[in-house]
């Protein structure tokens, strides 16, 4: 069984591995996450935002320059002030991103040129490739600065290029103009070189806001302070709205240009120019490194961490040394493609595995971990030429009742260990309560009288359980190709006394039977061989008809009327009751509807199947027919969950009663202090109604110790807020018992009988005249 767990476990992790690794590489390939990728980029940047060195300074032509200088554009002149000034003030480096490539008036070109050329140093004056349309064509043309500014100046390229989201993310070295390789704006500022059309990134951790900036107009006023301006790299620049050079960027939204260019020299000044690793190598890397981290754990004998932690704690590795190599301002590692194959992984993961959970508890015996009837069943379908050999363990109800459930495991696990000793056997199954089975080859076994003799002398040894020790006889059927057969055959060997039998005749008769039933359900279900009818509820407090329990009767056109204590475990063994249930709450609904609108507050209760609350499908039809609703005063629909019944996860049944309580629903017990969790319902389920069981009502008057049982659960019913419910009530005499015991509800033929609804719509009726009239 372990090897078989490990295998499963295998097949798990690969599937999840295979499917995420795929997903994620089209993510990637595909260009589908550039814009994850972005958005991490985005937020990674937040991390790590830095200011600017202050080594570059803006002057910038803002909203009061062009105010103030009350013409636009501006006469030349201003721009000559401003570099004399600026030179006069010691600053290392001048630098315009203003348009200087068209003529102005001779004396403003005139005094702009010998402005340049009279200083100490070289301007940086703008050049650029823009796009030209003429008539239903383009062209590309080139702006370099008029002959007289260019001489004695160093020409830069301006050139911004947004990328496919329309942000500017990358900037250029250099562009090539007038078939000249220029050096960009940013560049020359920072004083860095790099191949000309290849891009680096703007690093837009550095805040724009922190960069130095000096109004155009103070600047030409000489109310510049030295200290602001010595040994500074000074680019002119527009930043007023009006003048619309503008761009969007990754991080600060729309910014000027020149705040852009200002940004780009810091890249390269501050060395935050960085490199991107490819995103298909990335993403590789990581699912190496997990595949490596799933094969080590699979090999090692220390498994404390599962698959799931494994890809977690290595993404988050990736994702740490991420974060490392961002603040150090080394290669950029993309991790969308990473993040979303871990996320995959894990969630695929852990849902293949639930699935796979699920579907191995479906078929194991959740008390003693035996791989149950179910499971026999499934080896069976793959293998129809098996015989089915069961063994029944003679008065196995008594040894059950001794042991109680925990050492009852421990029984049943020992019984398997002896018969998984018998020459053969592969697997052996705990079918039911006292019945186990194995399969046996079309070649193996060909004598029943040995097989079973062996196995009968392997039980000759008592068994000790915990201090208790126990004799067990076995009888044994077997037959091939049917558990059902086997079971029943095993059935008549314990009824005449025989090791063994292969009779299954009666078999048939039952079989056929069910077989009808089941096919018949649907037809019965359309065609009103399926019916409704209600019982009413009495309630004590005021002596009103309160509600009616809906009760099914199924008339069939081969067997006539059939009782729900045959029809029902059939439907519940056969995964049918889904249908029938559905079947009966729309009819309670539609009903309950019809009590509405004659104004009548009547609760009426339909009888669920405990394993239907692992039904989520059921669940979630039930939640929304009910929700549905509207209700009435103390009217609505009550759910009546079979105390007695088996609940294989009561974490799931718990939810499931929450959710229905929650969707308006009420939730009682019915046959309470029949099953064998009582305490364990009281403690656990969030239900609002106990149902007394008839066999503790119908003793009531007779049987003092049926009086004290019932009194003590009224008593703790209301002590935990519940209210009680009798069934079964036949006379007067405990009519009158159930009330001085204070008991909130009765329901029996006393009460009325199961009746059509229109016959209940009219007894309610007479019952509340008769009641008024008393």
């Amino acid at each position: 069984m372990r090897a078989l767990r490990t295998a499963r476990n295998a097949q798990i992790h690969g599937a999840a591995f295979i499917v995420a690794a795929l997903v994620a590489v089209l993510f990637v390939s595909s260009g589908i996450g550039s814009g994850a990728e972005n958005a991490l980029r985005d937020s990674r940047d937040t991390l790590r935002i830095t200011p600017a060195s202050g080594e570059i300074v803006i002057v910038e032509i803002d909203g009061r320059s062009l105010s103030e200088i009350d013409e636009w554009p501006w006469p030349r002149r201003h721009y000559a002030t401003a570099i004399e000034e600026l030179d006069r003030l010691g600053a290392e480096q001048i630098a315009f991103d203003i348009d200087f490539s068209s003529r102005s008036e001779i004396a403003e070109d005139a005094r702009l040129a010998k402005a340049i050329d009279t200083i100490g140093q070289p301007v940086i004056l703008p050049t650029f490739r823009q796009l030209s349309r003429a008539g239903t064509g383009q062209t590309i043309s080139e702006a370099i600065p008029i002959p007289g500014l260019r001489e004695n100046s160093f020409l830069a390229s301006v050139n911004v290029f947004p990328g496919a989201d329309g942000r500017i993310t990358h900037y250029p070295n250099g562009t090539t103009t007038n078939g000249t390789a220029r050096p960009s704006l940013a560049n020359m500022l920072a004083k860095k070189g790099g191949e000309v059309d290849l891009f680096f990134r703007v690093d837009q951790a550095i805040a724009p806001n922190t960069i130095p900036r000096l109004s155009f107009i103070d600047l030409v006023e000489g109310k510049v302070a030295r200290e602001d301006v010595a040994g500074k790299r000074v680019v002119i620049g527009a930043t007023a709205i009006e003048l619309g050079d503008r761009y969007s960027t990754a991080l600060y939204g729309v910014q000027p240009g020149v705040v852009i260019q200002a940004q780009a020299a810091e890249t390269l000044l501050q060395d935050r120019a960085r490199s991107d690793l490819p995103a298909w190598f990335t993403l590789g890397l990581l699912m190496a490194s997990i595949a490596l981290a799933l094969v080590v754990q699979r090999r090692s004998a220390d498994r404390r961490l599962g698959p799931s932690a494994l890809a977690i704690g290595t993404g988050a590795f990736f994702v740490v040394l991420a974060l490392a190599l961002d603040q150090l301002a080394l290669p950029y590692i993309p991790l969308a493609g990473p993040l979303l194959f871990v996320v995959l992984f894990v969630g695929l993961h852990r849902a293949i595995g639930a699935a796979a959970s699920l579907e191995a508890e479906r078929m194991t015996d959740t008390a003693s971990g035996i791989a149950n009837g179910a499971a026999m069943a499934r080896v069976l379908t793959h293998r129809p030429q098996m015989r089915v050999a069961v063994a029944r363990v003679a008065d196995f109800g008594d040894v059950a009742t001794v042991l109680g459930s925990s050492r009852l495991a421990m029984l049943d696990g020992e019984i398997v260990r002896r018969l998984a000793l018998l020459s053969g056997i592969e697997d052996v199954y705990r079918i039911d309560s006292g019945l186990f089975g194995w399969l046996v080859s079309e070649n193996g076994e060909d004598n029943p009288d040995e097989l079973f003799a062996s196995a009968r002398a392997l039980f000759n040894a008592p068994f000790d359980v915990d201090g208790e020790r126990f004799r067990l006889s076995l009888n044994f059927g077997f037959v091939a190709g049917s558990i059902e057969g086997a079971t029943y055959a095993s059935a008549d060997a314990r009824k005449r006394g025989l090791v063994w039998s292969s009779n299954a005749e009666n078999i048939h008769e039952g079989a056929h039977f069910r077989q009808h039933l089941l096919s018949e359900l649907d037809e019965a279900l359309s065609n009103g061989a399926i019916s409704v009818v209600y019982q009413p509820k009495l309630r004590f407090a005021d002596g009103a008809i309160a509600g009616a329990e809906c009760l099914v009767r199924w008339n069939s056109r081969e067997f006539g009327h059939i009782s729900p204590s045959e029809f029902i475990p059939i439907l519940e063994s056969k995964d049918r009751i889904d249908e029938l249930t559905r079947f009966v709450l729309r009819q309670a609904i539609d009903d309950y509807r019809l009590a509405v609108e004659a104004g009548r507050e009547l609760n009426i209760a339909v009888n669920i199947s405990a394993q239907l609350l692992g039904d989520e499908a059921f669940v979630t039809y039930a939640m929304e027919a009910i929700g549905a609703v509207e209700r009435s005063g103390d009217g609505g629909i009550t759910l009546e969950i079979t105390e007695s019944a088996p609940l294989a996860d009561s974490v799931r049944a718990r939810s499931a009663i929450m959710r229905l309580r929650a969707s308006g629903a009420r939730i009682s017990i019915d046959d309470y202090g029949t099953g064998q969790a009582t305490l364990h319902y009281l403690q656990d389920f969030p239900v609002q109604e106990l149902k007394l069981d008839q066999s503790f009502v119908r003793g009531l008057r007779q049987n003092r110790k049926d009086q004290i049982m019932v009194q003590s659960t009224i008593e703790l019913a209301h002590a935990l807020g519940f209210a009680v419910v009798a069934e079964g009530v036949e006379d007067r005499s405990t009519l009158d018992i159930l009330r001085e015991l204070g008991c909130d509800y009765a329901q029996g033929w006393q009460i009325g009988k199961p009746m059509s609804w229109a016959e209940l719509a009219a007894f309610v009726n007479d019952h509340d005249a008769t009641y008024a009239a008393a």
